[in-house]
């Protein structure tokens, strides 16, 4: 004869609410330690990308004016149809027509990119020219444009536009203010 064993008594199914407070303790804690690192890792990697698209953006406006052989300008802009001195808020490319100015309308704007208000964008020529302009040639006459990419307050590297018209990208020492 066998004889039934009473049933046991079944395993608590998930977690309880105490196990969850703990886990939340645990994680807001690390996270709130690890924050300010995490913060100045994506203001570098976001500074990367912005240098990048400048790179890209300085690349495709020399590309633009020997595929065209017109007179090609790329200057900073807020609003995508008028240049201004701030290339933290963005840049166009623009079709310059026979002269070097600032794009005559907006159907001359080939291409409009959005910066970022958290990182400055500085440009810095000894002719303090506020604009950049690539001949038919490709070339970019005029002393070398310099732009400064700063993440914060300190400075996070540079592309410089020489006179030939090449763009080249410097790595520099992050701990120099900017």
């Amino acid at each position: 004869m066998r004889r039934s064993l009473p049933p046991c008594p079944a395993a608590p199914r998930g977690i309880h609410l105490l196990e969850l407070l703990a886990v939340v303790a645990v994680l807001s804690v690390l996270l709130a330690a690890g924050w300010p690192a995490l913060q100045s890792m994506l203001l570098r990697y976001r500074a990367d990308a912005l240098q990048l698209m400048l790179h890209a953006s300085l690349s495709a406006a020399r590309h633009q004016a020997l595929t065209r052989r017109e007179l090609i300008g790329l200057c900073a802009s807020e609003d995508g149809l008028h240049c201004t001195e701030d290339w933290s808020r963005g840049w166009i490319v623009y079709r310059s027509g026979e002269r070097r100015q600032p794009p005559p309308s907006p159907d001359a704007i080939l291409n409009h990119q959005h910066g970022r208000p958290d990182i400055r964008v500085r440009a810095q020529a000894s002719s303090g020219r506020p604009q950049l302009f690539f001949q038919a040639d490709g070339r970019s006459p005029g002393a070398n444009l310099t732009l400064r990419i700063c993440a914060g307050n300190r400075l996070h590297g540079r592309l410089v536009v020489n006179n030939g018209g090449r763009t080249r990208t410097e790595r520099v020492d992050r701990n120099l203010p900017c």
